[in-house]
């Protein structure tokens, strides 16, 4: 069966059999002898090939450890690390919401949907903001994460956004690696019926033209709809990083600029690990297979002195053969 990182079972199991595997691995390079081609082609005898190896196996444990923090993996839970960027990529967060309320209404037939997003718990809908999500932090913006948008208050609501007849349009989410973005809203089919236009010239579909309107469904001001078109527009540039939060922002004086949560942090540092040893392979390993070309010393001079070859080192008159 493959590993799934995402299976807490799974994450045991796999140690067992990586153990076992290498208890059998040991055993048979106890008992077995690399043959003459191989002992010579890799150095074996040299004691800088086991530097070279061991390395290699620390660079590859702290490439696997960087890549299940950064994917995500059961050893990394949101609570302890924060989310992925590949949750808010693909919306994992949004769709657990929609689930939540969808379940909320066919479990009680007497709630409508709007009473049905009162189910959803404060902490699901805290983690659908883009500001959780590791990309978007920069690896040289220093500090902690609150000094980006400020302590967390509370849930204030998910905007549902309506036009005149009725049709729901779903605001386009920041990308990761964007730090501006078009306010765009899409109906079902995903095409575009609203947006904020960059001229005048281009406002055909803009906000205040078609009439967009906004209603907050759960959180702090579920029920309040919003019809002024200016609000409607300071709403829709906040649904583009998710759901919206109440934040205090003067107690850490928060500047606005995202950090990076403990995950990217995390990532950063163990791939630096890995690279370091890596190189550091790279550079033990060609020092031994190169090594007669480093010396200066070619494999006829290398015999001369080659231990145990000569009963006196150099006198090729003493030769043991």
């Amino acid at each position: 069966m493959a590993f799934d990182g995402f299976n807490p079972r799974g994450i045991p199991t796999h140690h067992v059999a990586s153990g076992l595997l290498g208890l059998l691995g040991g055993a048979f390079h106890l008992t077995c002898r690399p043959s003459l081609g191989l002992y010579t082609l890799l150095r074996v005898g040299n004691l800088e090939t086991v530097l070279a190896s061991s390395t290699v196996a620390v660079s590859w444990a702290a490439a696997v450890a960087s890549a299940c923090m950064w994917y995500g993996s059961a050893t990394n839970p949101m609570e302890c690390f924060g989310p992925t960027r590949y949750q808010w990529d693909l919306g994992l967060h949004l769709q657990a919401i929609e689930s939540t309320v969808q379940v909320a209404c066919d479990t009680d037939c007497t709630l409508n949907t709007a009473r049905g997003w009162l189910e959803v718990p404060d902490r699901l809908a805290f983690y659908d903001y883009i500001g959780h999500n590791p990309a978007k932090g920069g690896l040289f913006r220093s500090g902690a994460m609150v000094r980006g948008d400020g302590i967390v208050l509370g849930w204030l609501g998910h905007p549902s956004f309506l036009l005149p007849d009725g049709t729901h349009v779903f605001p386009r989410r920041m990308p990761s690696f964007f730090e501006t973005f078009p306010i765009l809203f899409l109906d079902r089919d995903g095409v575009v019926r609203a947006d904020q236009p960059f001229r005048r010239a281009e406002a055909k579909y803009a906000i205040d033209a078609v009439g967009l309107q906004v209603q907050l469904l759960g959180g702090a001001l579920s029920g309040i709809q919003l019809d002024t078109p200016s609000t409607a527009a300071a709403v829709a540039r906040l649904a583009q990083f998710g759901e919206l939060l109440d934040f205090d922002r003067a107690t850490v004086q928060a500047d606005g600029v995202l950090r990076s949560s403990v995950r990217g942090w995390y990532v950063f540092s163990h791939l630096t690990f890995a690279l370091l040893f890596l190189f550091g392979h790279w550079w033990h390993a060609s020092r031994t297979l190169y090594r007669d070309l480093l010396s200066g010393l070619e494999g006829e001079a290398a015999k001369l002195v080659e231990f145990g070859a000569y009963r006196k080192v150099g006198d090729v008159s003493t030769s043991r053969s």
